[in-house]
């Protein structure tokens, strides 16, 4: 009874499932029958979705059982054809122990989707635009890419259409290399773009050569996929599997150098190769070297455990003064290990980005870490590490830049794989402890990345996951743990991890997303003044969630989104909550044209249920925040049956302007 609650956050709680196979332990149905445990499933079905009771039947053949299970009205929740039966084994469990890799690891894998026959002709509602580099740098195809998305998404005559941006060689799809490693940032600059402005843009990466079929691209539903030969694939993450690789570093042979040194993240690393691996000789960079806060804290402490630390002050984004600081190693302690770690935020919505912004960004991440590749591709490395983020896997709202850079360094330690040399991007996810990126975020932010599925990692745990993964032979890891059953409750989880988070059965739907579980099912049958009350409590809820309220009564109808707290971000985030909630494709600047809960649900009756007396409320609760003294002058040029400014408005709702009619062109 106590899980009851927690039943509509799975497909189909796995208590229940689990108590139902118990009757296949020994003992319960029959004593003579030897401990099985489940190997395989086959037709599996899901019907319904939370049931907090079941009743399950079982039907036992051989080594095999088949299940129904159904709620307590005896309604239909989930059939499956066969569940393979298997002895337990104590070899097997350790067998996979040994296979699985530590919680925390996720690797990216490109699935084939199965080929789904003829793709349907593309509509005049695609436009399709292709990066082409043509020998630019990665900034500068990134400048040309910006440009290019914002127009779409701020074009009146674009509302209606879907944006396929075409790559070519981009992304590594089974251990390939990336072609086109300028262009590798415009993955995560669109994934980013795809988050803040759902079902507008598709992201395509297609080989040299090969034919554009928006049609082909569209007909599979996916935000992002590779298209290799006739074959169609989609990111996905996985577990990263514990085996581990041929290759071993020796933190205590030769130097170690840090980038970002002195930040907190690159602190927490310089103390544990120090203290947990015995590195002895490390170069610790940063902006201000020895200035920095700290700095000479840190290394009066590793030098008392017996490692010998140099600062240097080096923009390494700065390619002339990387190269001094590396000629500046002796040439009995050789560098043997690369760690960057170093980045900086600047936060913001795509369509307020700029290209110096941006800028600002990508010499922190990528600029510098192609310095580094250049620079030491040819010097005998055992580590060479970059520290990227997961906002670039998974298109983090507010942080096209952050994301575009830290693609880049993924592609980068796959390219430097494919070249046989050493390379591995970890995209992190939450730290607990705070850094210098992490400490930006405020408490609005922190709830938004846990709404993702995503946990803050211990400084322990993360130490650990990072040996892992340098045991390890994939070139790029997601760090992070992720809360399954958080993402469960979202209308939908990131593509990303569907393979994680399997998606629930899809309900037909009216056309408006009125579906059985929509909160408009229930709002078309309610008398208007309800409807209006309905509505209001609707957009007061999403508010609070967005803000992050325990109790929507913290959240007064009348205020202004202002001055409850929004800012552009949150402003997209209510804006995608509500697309979901109504069907509707709501405007980016929602909250600046109906600037208060009221005029924002005023305005979605009038588009959900019509014009008539909810428009004329609409924008009559819109008037409250416009220019009285424009009002008014408005309401004098149409003195005819005009007494106030909501007479005014009124006349607008019903289509007329206390004259004549309106002409019947109103373009």
């Amino acid at each position: 009874d106590d899980l009851k609650t927690e039943a509509g956050r799975y497909l189909l709680h796995p208590a229940l499932l689990d108590a139902a196979l118990h009757t296949l332990l020994p003992g319960v149905v029959d004593e003579d029958r030897p401990a099985l445990v489940p190997f395989g499933w086959e037709g599996v079905s899901i019907h319904a979705v939370g049931a907090g009771t079941v009743r399950v039947r079982l039907s036992l053949e051989g080594d095999s059982v088949s299940l129904t299970v159904a709620d307590s009205t005896g309604v239909p929740v989930a059939s499956v054809a066969s569940l393979m039966l298997r002895p337990l084994s104590a070899e097997a469990l350790r067998e996979a122990a040994a296979s699985r890799g530590p919680d925390g690891l996720f690797a990216v894998r490109w699935k084939a989707l199965p080929h789904g026959g003829t793709a349907p002709a593309a509509s005049d509602d695609v436009e399709v635009w292709e990066v082409v580099p043509d020998g630019r740098t990665a900034p500068e195809v990134l400048h040309e890419t910006l440009r290019e998305v914002q127009r779409f998404l701020s074009g009146d005559d674009t509302a209606d259409r879907t944006l396929v941006v075409v790559t070519r060689g981009a992304v590594a799809v089974d251990g390939e290399d990336v072609d086109d490693l300028a262009s590798s940032g415009v993955t995560g600059l669109i994934r980013v773009a795809q988050t803040e402005h759902p079902d507008r843009i598709v992201l395509a990466d297609l080989e040299p050569g090969a034919d554009v079929d928006p049609g082909l691209i569209l007909a599979t539903g996916e935000p992002q996929l590779a298209i290799r030969g006739t074959a169609v694939h989609v990111p996905r993450l996985a577990r990263a599997s514990g085996a581990p690789g041929t290759g071993h570093t020796h933190w205590d042979e030769g130097t170690v150098l840090i980038t970002g040194a002195t930040g907190t993240l690159g602190t927490v690393l310089a103390r544990h190769l120090v203290t947990v691996h015995g590195a002895r000789d490390l170069l610790l960079v940063s902006r201000r070297g020895a200035d920095a806060p700290g700095a000479g804290d840190l290394k009066d402490e590793l030098s008392t455990l017996g490692a010998r630390i140099t600062l240097a002050a080096c923009d390494v984004a700065d390619r002339d003064s990387l190269a001094r600081v590396l000629a500046g190693i002796p040439a009995d302690r050789p560098l043997k290990a690369v760690i960057h770690t170093a980045g900086v935020l600047d936060d913001t919505v795509l369509t307020d980005l700029t290209p110096e912004r941006l800028d600002t960004v990508l010499a922190a991440k990528a600029d510098a870490a192609w310095h580094l590749h250049e620079l030491t591709r040819d010097r005998d490395l055992s580590a060479f590490v970059l520290y990227s983020s997961i906002a670039g896997l998974i298109g983090n709202a507010g942080q096209a830049n952050y994301a575009a850079a830290n693609t880049y360094l993924d592609a980068l330690a796959q390219h430097r794989s494919a070249l046989g040399l050493p390379g591995v991007s970890l995209a992190w996810g939450l730290w607990n402890q705070t850094s210098t990126i992490s400490g930006e975020l405020n408490a609005t932010d922190v709830r938004r990345i846990k709404r993702l599925g995503l946990l803050p990692l211990a400084t322990d745990e993360a130490m650990a996951l990072f040996d892992s993964a340098l045991a390890g032979t994939e070139p790029v890891l997601a760090v992070s743990r992720i809360d399954t059953a958080a993402l469960r409750t979202q209308h939908q989880a990131p593509p990303l991890f569907r393979a994680l988070v399997p998606a629930g059965p899809r309900r037909a739907n009216d056309g408006r997303g009125v579906t059985a579980s929509s909160p408009l099912q229930h709002l078309d049958a309610l008398p208007r003044e309800e409807r209006e009350q309905a509505l209001t409590d609707l957009v007061r809820a999403q508010v609070a969630a967005v803000l992050g309220h325990t109790d929507v009564n913290a959240v007064d109808a009348e205020r202004a989104f202002q001055d409850l707290g929004f800012d552009s971000l949150t402003a997209v985030e209510l804006r995608n909550q509500l697309n979901n909630a109504t069907g509707l494709r709501l405007p980016s600047t929602l909250i600046f044209d109906h600037p208060s809960p009221a005029a924002l649900a005023a305005h979605l009756s009038s588009e959900l249920f019509g014009t008539g007396e909810a428009g004329a409320a609409a924008v009559a609760a819109d008037s409250a925040s416009m220019e009285p003294i424009a009002i008014v002058g408005m309401a004098c040029r149409y003195p005819g049956g005009v007494s106030s400014p909501e007479d005014l408005w009124n006349l607008v709702a019903d289509g007329v302007d206390a004259i004549t009619e309106f002409p019947s062109n109103r373009g």
